[in-house]
């Protein structure tokens, strides 16, 4: 698998047939892989952050060859921008990322067994004729971004805080209205067809009317953590 450099200063990205890249394995497992992780490391990358910030949001891409020689592309994201103190990716840590994400869970959930998909999924990337990873894009804990970002994830996480934003401000100007107004308002966010930031949100704040009315609604509102707003 061919590895690009990292087009973010202080992030560093290095493929399975580097040092590095085994160094930086052990670093993460505390040990060295066991055979169940083995079968995915050719199709992995260690990302480490040798910057002085921490990384509250990461995408690595992949890019593909079939045996057809047609081109697929994915970004695999992980993404702690909501609660960026509590981000794992801080300066001086190495983070295990693999094409086929269930092995990525593998490692952070420490599971000894991957899902039959996962499995599946790897003997795809076997065919493969070739594989490619990059760093797409980064976010750090103070919300500076950067990196190409192909897929646009910027301007979507900005959007989704932006219809976060004004859902909490409906709550609040509904604050003092009838509990069947705001029941009504969260209901019809619920099932906005449209907007999937809008009824997750809407969902969670509506979770908390049902439990204890339009005070407890309003306090899950007023304790809504948003993503840090981010910035280039």
């Amino acid at each position: 698998m061919k590895t690009l450099p990292s087009p973010v200063d202080g992030i560093l990205i290095h493929g399975p047939e580097t040092p590095a890249f085994e160094e930086g394995l052990v670093a993460v497992l505390g040990r060295a892989p066991r055979d169940l992780l083995r079968p995915a490391l050719p199709y992995s990358v260690i990302v480490e952050n040798q910057g002085g910030r921490t990384v509250a949001f990461l995408g690595v891409r992949f890019d593909m060859v079939s045996p057809r020689a047609q081109q697929y592309s994915v970004v695999h994201y992980a993404d702690a921008l909501r609660n960026p103190d509590k981000a794992e990716l801080k300066p001086g840590v190495k983070r295990f990322v693999c094409a086929e994400p269930e092995y990525t869970s593998l490692v952070l959930r420490g599971d000894v067994a991957a899902h039959t998909r996962g499995r599946m999924n790897l003997d795809n990337l076997r065919r493969m004729l070739q594989v490619k990873a990059s760093v797409d894009c980064v976010a750090f804990a103070d919300g500076h971004f950067a990196g190409p970002d192909s897929q646009s994830a910027f301007d979507r996480l900005a959007a989704e805080r932006a219809t976060e934003e004004a859902l909490l401000s409906e709550m609040e100007i509904l604050s003092h209205a009838p509990g069947r107004a705001v029941e009504a308002m969260l209901f019809q966010a619920v099932q906005d067809p449209d907007n999937r930031a809008r009824r997750s949100a809407a969902r969670k704040l509506l979770e908390g009317y049902e439990a204890g009315g339009t005070e407890e609604a309003l306090t899950r509102a007023r304790n809504f953590r948003l993503r840090v707003a981010l910035w280039r």
